[in-house]
């Protein structure tokens, strides 16, 4: 009896046990250490510390390299991008006439004026100007007028026309576009532009230059302009010089070792052969070789004449600015004529113009319809070549990569449509052009690959875009095509062959 009140009173107490709320475990205190009640968590752990890696970034990031040299009188400064920003700023529009005539619209630029920048280096005077460098070192000079009275021509941003009266206009180094910083890629760090306070007006595209790192404040020579007259008589400025230049440099090393650097005289001609202006291609190679006499003339009367076909595409002719990279002295500025088998009379200096003696047009057709009745029509062959320009040309021309190689080999940094932005080395299109001599009425290039693919592009988007190579690859003998702002079908790979139509 006792035994069986005894498991009933224990499967009782089993029950009421089972029917209790479970309980919260408890974490067993550690021996020998006092059992903490409150609070009932005991955050073990100290306030979480961020690594280096999780901080986060800053909202623009400011370059503490030096970005711009700045050279003058009294020193050189080198300034950080957070440096140039803490001087006077200045704001604007600026947009650029190509001489193509292509229009880029204004757009809105923030930067530092070039008079600012100079009176870190003690100011200007009126016999000083100041000589912009790019990174690849491309130059150019502004003249104490251009900087303090914005002496610049500008033109209508839609209808091209060049205006007779302009807002005031101001040179800087910019370093914001539409309120962001510059596009690396494309402009470089620092580029120079040419502001006014509208959108109104734009300027030569000469004057616009990308990835700028060294402003030199120096003495500066006066400006000065050379005449080209021919079929059509243009007036080429000190600037538009310097420019031209700088993209078809050309040299020649007289007997003592003074090396002269300036334009080959067969580029000028290229401006007043014909009434077609000198954008892109215009030297006509045909009237060359059917000759004339090309006049070079001094300012105080003294002059030479030279023959149009000994003058054609040699590339030891040149009208140089510099003799060991310092302007001419005063009997020979602003220009000399020197180079290879000249006779030291023949080395005109302090030239104010080149004349092109040109036949009358029906003189020419007439010797062109002898020659062709007489000699039957060449041809070329393009056997051992590994690329050829062909069709509407004077002279269809086969190349291999040594024969490219030993033209003027540029390397450009240049964006692909869909890859993005690399280097790229080879042969400027304009270079190739000036060599076989593309005939008038042309207006389409039709380039062919290895494997038979094939792209058309006007001749006129080619041309306006002074960057078109003709690629070098890794494959010896292989060459690409190298279409900076061009569709990406142009960019063809394993190029043989461009025919001009």
């Amino acid at each position: 009896m006792r035994k069986t009140i005894f498991i009933t009173l224990f499967i009782f107490v089993l029950l009421l046990t089972a029917c209790q709320p479970v309980a919260t475990p408890e974490v067993e205190a550690p021996v020998n250490e006092p059992v903490v009640e409150e609070p009932t968590e005991v955050v073990v752990e100290p306030t979480a510390v961020l690594e280096p890696t999780e901080v986060p970034e800053p909202t623009e990031k400011i370059s503490q390299e030096p970005v711009l040299e700045l050279i003058g009188p009294e020193g050189t400064i080198s300034f950080t991008m957070s440096e140039l920003k803490a001087l006077p700023a200045t704001e604007g529009m600026a947009g650029i006439k190509s001489s193509a005539g292509k229009i880029t619209l204004p757009n809105k630029f923030k930067g530092v004026s070039l008079q600012d920048l100079a009176d870190q280096v003690g100011g200007l005077t009126e016999s000083m100007g100041i000589n912009i460098v790019a990174e690849d070192g491309y130059s150019l000079s502004y003249s104490f007028d251009q900087i303090m009275n914005g002496n610049y021509i500008a033109y209508n941003p839609v209808s091209g026309d060049e205006l007779k009266t302009h807002d005031p206009l101001t040179a800087m180094i910019a370093y914001e576009m539409n309120g962001k910083p510059l596009n690396v890629d494309l402009d470089g760090m620092l580029r120079l532009v040419i502001i006014s306070e509208k959108d109104n007006q734009v300027t030569d595209g000469h004057w616009s230059i990308k990835w700028v790192n060294k402003v030199e404040v120096r003495a500066m020579i006066v400006d000065w302009v050379l005449a080209v007259n021919g079929a059509i008589d243009t007036q080429i400025d000190r600037a538009s010089y310097e420019s031209c230049v700088s993209c078809h440099e050309a040299t020649w090393t007289d007997d003592v070792g003074q090396v002269w650097k300036g334009i080959e005289l067969w580029r000028l001609m290229g401006y007043a052969d014909d009434a077609v202006k000198h954008e892109g291609w215009s030297y006509d190679v045909k009237l060359a070789k059917s000759g004339y006499d090309v006049r070079i003339v001094a300012a105080d009367g003294f002059e030479t004449t030279v023959w149009s076909d000994d003058a054609d595409r040699n590339h030891d002719w040149i009208v140089a600015m510099l003799v060991d990279d310092a302007h001419l002295e005063e009997k020979n500025f602003p220009l000399k004529f020197v180079g290879a088998g000249l006779e030291k009379k023949q080395m005109v200096g302090g030239i104010s113009l080149i004349e092109l003696l040109l036949p009358r047009l029906e003189e020419v057709s007439e010797t062109q319809e002898e020659v062709e009745e007489t000699q039957p029509a060449p041809t070329v062959d393009l056997t051992g070549t590994q690329f050829a320009i062909t069709g509407m040309v004077n002279t269809v021309t086969g190349f291999t990569e040594e024969s490219l190689s030993a033209l003027e080999v540029v390397t450009i940094t240049a964006e692909h449509p869909k890859s993005g932005t690399a280097d790229y080395e080879g042969v400027r299109l304009s270079e190739l052009f000036d060599l076989v001599g593309v005939k008038d009425g042309t207006t389409t290039l039709v380039i062919t690959a290895d494997d038979g693919f094939s792209a058309e592009v006007s001749l006129a988007d080619v041309l306006a875009v002074p960057d078109c190579l003709l690629g070098f690859t890794e494959t010896p003998g292989k060459f690409k095509m190298v279409m900076p702002g061009l569709p990406s079908n142009t960019w063809v790979k394993g190029v043989v062959s461009i025919e001009v139509k």
